[in-house]
Formats: structure tokens, sequence, C-alpha cells
């Protein structure tokens, strides 16, 4: 005779098994489709709310590296020991070194600094972003968030965000005076116009940035041929290892080169906190499918006493009995993650252009996130529910299937 083991896979592999699995499902089908509803639901709404969670960082996730970061950067070797404008690079070598780069796709020098804006009603501290007009819609979409005017072109233009708009009480064309300290160490300043106003996504960019060009932050700050950093755009976003070695490459000890991940531990920390958060809430819905699982079939079993009895009677062996009892677990786990998944990846579907959060839009800017959320689905929904749902079945059939083998023949046949 076979081990137990062997025998009980011969048996889950027999056709006979999956037909007797589905005769005793088939008996009580109330009872049955409550169960697979209630696990095809929850799996549904389980996969829709993974997907808005991992939408909603991704669209955070994005938005910090779209508007600003940048897939990657290059600064001096020791930029963040000291202010931005005590560690410079060279602009001309830099832009020499990674323009045509194979692995870049934008190529865009920045000059940062701090600084105070006035108008004539309000005076705001704000950060100073020198921009190259024509290069920074490479790396960023900050130009196409302008809401009027236009984005950086005339000279002695600036593009500032709305809130801060609202704070200095100017609108395009209105006068703004930047004044600043230097890399000398002076204080200085000039007048500039309103060019344009951004709808910026995230608060820290609508209320405290000012983009002006780069040659006149330069002028400004008094570092001419002189930049802070150089924001750089990935052909692949996938890549940026990739990118960033090509990147060092060029680049030399003259620069320090990291990507989004190395700039912003926040956000990646954010996202592995949401993809544990994920992991608990299948193994708490799975939790719960296994009791109820568990629960119909010990009732199967219960109804089904003198009918075990007789089959064990006449000689079949209790590994095969174990089988059948598996083999029903199995049905109403698979049965109802497939409905499951296609409820939630339906739902999904309907909701592909997005939910319109603009009633709540001064929230979720302040988190940068946009006010048209869209569901993301990955591999990992489909994958992560049909390898916890194998094991959710053995779990789930393990009690009821040791029950059934245990019940003696002769007092099963006594019952009635």
């Amino acid at each position: 005779m076979a081990p137990a083991p062997m025998e009980f896979a011969r048996s889950l592999a027999r056709p006979s098994t999956w037909r007797l699995a589905l005769r005793g499902l088939g008996r009580q089908p109330r009872r049955s489709g409550v169960v697979l509803a209630a696990v095809a639901i929850g799996l549904g709404a389980l996969v829709l709310a993974m997907a808005l969670q991992f939408g909603l960082i991704e669209q955070m996730v994005e938005t910090a590296i779209r508007t600003e970061i940048g897939d990657l950067q290059a600064h001096a070797p020791d930029w963040n020991e000291a202010p931005p404008l005590e560690r410079r690079l060279p602009l001309a070598e830099s832009l020499a070194a990674l323009e045509g780069a194979p692995t870049l796709s934008g190529v865009a020098p920045r000059v940062r600094g701090e600084g105070l804006a006035q108008s004539p009603r309000a005076s705001v501290g704000v950060r100073v972003l020198g921009a190259d007009p024509e290069r920074e819609p490479s790396v960023s979409t900050l130009a196409s968030f302008v809401r009027t005017g236009a984005w950086l072109g005339e000279p002695r233009r600036v593009v500032i965000g709305s809130g801060l708009a609202r704070r200095l009480g100017v609108e395009v064309g209105g006068k703004v005076v930047l004044s600043v300290q230097d890399a000398r160490g002076d204080l200085t300043g000039e007048s500039f116009r309103v060019g344009g106003i951004v709808n910026a996504p995230s608060r820290e960019l609508d209320e405290s940035v000012v983009v002006v060009r780069i040659d006149e932050a330069q002028r400004l700050y008094a570092i001419p041929g002189e930049i802070s950093e150089v924001a750089l755009r990935a052909r692949d976003g996938e890549q940026l290892a990739a990118a960033s070695a090509v990147a060092k490459r060029a680049l030399g000890e003259s620069a320090r080169v990291e990507t989004w991940r190395e700039l912003e531990p926040m956000l990646v920390a954010l996202l592995g906190l949401f993809d544990q958060m994920g992991w608990v809430i299948y193994a708490a819905i799975f939790v719960a499918m296994a009791f109820g699982i568990a629960n119909v079939l010990l009732m199967s079993v219960f109804e089904r006493t003198r009918e075990i009895g007789v089959m064990l009677a006449i000689g079949m062996l209790p590994a095969r009995m174990v089988a059948i009892v598996t083999a029903e677990s199995v049905v109403l786990v698979v049965t109802g993650v497939a409905l499951g998944l296609a409820l939630g990846f339906g739902a999904i579907w309907l909701l592909r252009d997005g939910i319109d959060l603009a009633a709540w839009s001064e929230g979720m800017r302040e988190f940068g996130v946009p006010t048209l959320l869209k569901p993301v689905a990955r591999a990992g929904d489909v994958w992560a529910p049909l390898w916890v749902a194998g094991i959710t079945a053995l779990i789930a059939g393990f009690w009821p299937a040791l029950r059934a083998v245990r019940i003696r023949p002769a007092e099963a046949l006594r019952r009635t």
C-alpha cells in the first residue's frame, strides 16, 4: 500500500475525487453560495482598495518626480553638507558630459537658492528655482501646470504658484521684487514681472517657489557659468540604475549622481509601508475566509456522517476521503477567488478614467496628490491572492478532513 501522502496526491489527481467534491458542495447550494459570495465580494473590494491605494502612492511619487525632482540629479560631491550656493557645478562641462547619453532623455541645469519675494501688498520667504526655459520641460511637468500667462520666455519674467500669487496679491503682469544673499554674501535684489501662474499639485511648490530664467538666477546670485544641480530624465523609468551608472561615468568624480529613491527616502519608505499593509490586509481577509470555508465543510461532513461511514466501511482509504474534503475546499476557494478577481478588476476598469477628488483638492495638494485618483493594478494583485488562496484552501480543508476520517464506520451506520 502506498504511503498516505502519496495516496492523497494520487486521489487528488483523480477526476472522480473532484466529481464527488462538486456533488458534496451541490447538496447545500445556498450555503455554498453564501460562502462564495462572501469570498468574492471581500476579495473584489480588497483588489479595488489595493489598486486605489497603490494608485494614490504612485501618483504621489510621480508628482514628486515629474514636477521637480526628476528621475536623477547630479550635484557637487558634498552638496548636502552646505547650502546649495556653496557647492556648485560648472555649467558647460556638466552639460557637455551628459548630453547625448543613450539612457537619458532629458538634461536640465538648475540654480537653487533662498530669497524674499516682495510685492506692494506683502513679503514672503521663497525658494528660488533658476530653470532653463527650453530644457526644463524635458525633465519635469511644471510648465504644463501654467494656469494663466506663459512659461518662462521673456527676460525678467517669473513663474509663481497660485498660492504664492494670493499671498503676494499679484496677478500676471504684476511686479515682484526678489531680494537674495548672493554667493559672495552680499544682499542684492532685482524686480520682475509675473509672467505665469501655475496650479502646482504640491502645496510647497504652489506657495513658496519662484521660477526664474537660469541666466537671471546666475546673475542674481553672482555665480556666472555655474549651477546648483542637473536634473535628469531616464529613457526608461524602470532602468534608473543603468541611467545612474552612465551619468556617473560621464561626470566622473566631479559630481555626485543620485536617483529619486536616494534623494527621497521617505517616499521609498512609504511605498514599502503600503506594500506591507497590503500583505496584512490580504492575510486578514484570507484568515476570515478560511474560518468560513472550514465551517461550511464541517457542516457538510456532519450531515454526511452516515455516507462517509459507508464509504469507509466498503474500503475507501482515509487518504482518499481527505482528498475529497480538500477538493471541496479548493473548489470553494478557487471559485471565490476567480469571482473576486473578476469583480475587483471589473471595478478597476470601470474607474479607469479616475475618481474626481476636486472637493478635497486642498487636502490632497498638502500631500502632493493630483485631484484625479486613478486605480493602478499590479501583477502582484493577481498572484498574491492566488498564492495565499492555495495555502488557505489546504488549511481550511485540513480540520474538516481530519474530522471525516475519524468517523468510525460502525457508529456512523447506526445513525439515521
